[in-house]
């Protein structure tokens, strides 16, 4: 990534960033896993499970999945409401809640919203969100996202694009 500022050259680079978004990073995983082993993994990696903030950036991740081959056809979402049902919260934030929520029609479905507390972006909707149970026998694949305002490291060049 290059920003031009002031005749000068920035390049950030990021170890972990293959894909980025606005100020996320996100690293795709292998195979298929439960909601709480996703969690685990992806905090075991220094990020959170994947929580689009916008319409926008929904698009870009499900552009993303669609892209890179992910053919199970569903994805984790790091939103839950297993604290208090209707309020979609981080996962891994418990204070704080998902600004974003991108339902498929009909969903969250109310008559057995009880036990239906987490969520996937699944293919069958084009990247739309369902609710769904986090029981061990639900698996799905597994994106993670790093905030890169964290994990970005910027060096500047001269004029002439030379690093010191």
């Amino acid at each position: 990534m290059r920003f031009v500022w002031l005749s000068v050259l920035l390049v950030c680079v990021h170890a972990k960033c293959k894909w980025q978004f606005g100020n996320s990073c996100y690293q795709l995983l292998t195979g298929t896993m439960t909601f709480d082993e996703a969690l685990q993994a992806c905090s075991a990696m220094g990020a959170g499970l994947v929580v689009p903030d916008s319409q926008n950036e929904n698009q870009f991740i499900w552009q993303m999945i669609k892209n890179h081959l992910l053919h199970y056809g569903k994805v984790w979402i790091g939103c839950t409401d297993k604290h208090k049902e209707g309020q979609w919260m981080y996962a891994d934030d418990e204070g704080k809640e998902c600004k974003f929520l991108g339902w498929a029609p009909t969903e969250p479905t109310p008559w057995n919203s009880q036990e239906e507390d987490c969520t996937q972006m699944w293919d069958f909707y084009a990247g739309q969100w369902v609710d769904i149970t986090c029981t061990p026998s639900a698996v799905a694949s597994v994106i993670c996202e790093y905030y890169s305002s964290l994990e970005v490291t910027c060096r500047q060049a001269d004029a002439d694009g030379r690093f010191a």
